[in-house]
C-alpha cells in the first residue's frame, strides 16, 4: 500500500504542472466625434485599450489639424478633445498616444468651408435678422457682418457680430435697412481675413 503511495504521488508530479496565465491586454482604440467637419468644429476623443501605466497622454497629427488639445488617461481608458485647425479639406490621421509608449489612431475628415446662413433669409426694412456660421479659422476672435452690394440693406449701428476664439463659428445679427425689395449679399468676414457669403431676400 506504502509504495503505491508512492507511485501516485510520482505520477501526480510527473503530469500536474503548475498552470500559469497570461493576461493580454487589447490593442488601444480611440474614436472621435463628430468624425467629420469643418475648421474650427470641436472633437471629442474616446480610447480604450491604453496602459495602465499611463498618466498623460496626447493628441497630433502630421499637419494642423490638432489644436486646443487636451486628453487625460487613467486605468487604460483616455478621454479628451480638440479643435480642428485651420487646414485644407481632406482626411487626417489623428493619433493619441500614451506616456508609455503606446498609442491609437483616428481618420478626421475635414471638409467645407467658412459659411453664414441667415434666421429668416427673407424680410421687409425693420426685420430683425439673425446668422450663425461655420468654419471659420480657430484664430478668429472678431468678426463683422457687412453688406457689399448696398450699404443701406443694414440699418447703421444695428449689427453685431461675436465668436468664441477657437470656435470658428461666429453668430449676431442685424436689422434690415432702408433698402429697396432685390436681393443683397451678406457678407461675414473674420479678423484673419477668412469670410462667407449668403444672400438676403428683401421684400
Amino acid at each position: 500500500m506504502r509504495l503505491m503511495s508512492v507511485f501516485l504521488i510520482a505520477l501526480l508530479t510527473i503530469f500536474v504542472a503548475p498552470v500559469s496565465f497570461t493576461t493580454v491586454r487589447s490593442a488601444a482604440v480611440i474614436y472621435l466625434r463628430p468624425t467629420s467637419g469643418p475648421i474650427g468644429v470641436d472633437v471629442s476623443v474616446s480610447g480604450t485599450g491604453f496602459s495602465p501605466t499611463d498618466t498623460t497622454c496626447s493628441f497630433s497629427s502630421s499637419s494642423s489639424a490638432v489644436t486646443s488639445a487636451a486628453c487625460v488617461v487613467s486605468a487604460g481608458v483616455l478621454t479628451g478633445g480638440f479643435i480642428v485647425g485651420n487646414v485644407l479639406p481632406g482626411a487626417y490621421v489623428i493619433e493619441a498616444a500614451g506616456n508609455q509608449g503606446d498609442s491609437a489612431q483616428a481618420l478626421m475628415n475635414i471638409n467645407g468651408v467658412p459659411s453664414v446662413g441667415l434666421s429668416p433669409a427673407t424680410g421687409q426694412p425693420g426685420t430683425q435678422i439673425t446668422f450663425q456660421a461655420s468654419g471659420f479659422m480657430p484664430t478668429d476672435t472678431t468678426c463683422t457682418i457687412s453688406g457689399p452690394s448696398s450699404t443701406n440693406v443694414i440699418l447703421t449701428s444695428t449689427s453685431a457680430c461675436v465668436i468664441r476664439s477657437g470656435s470658428g463659428a461666429p453668430m449676431g445679427g442685424f436689422t434690415i435697412g432702408n433698402a429697396s425689395p432685390g436681393q443683397y449679399v451678406i457678407e461675414l468676414t473674420g479678423n484673419q481675413g477668412d469670410s462667407a457669403q449668403t444672400i438676403l431676400d428683401v421684400r
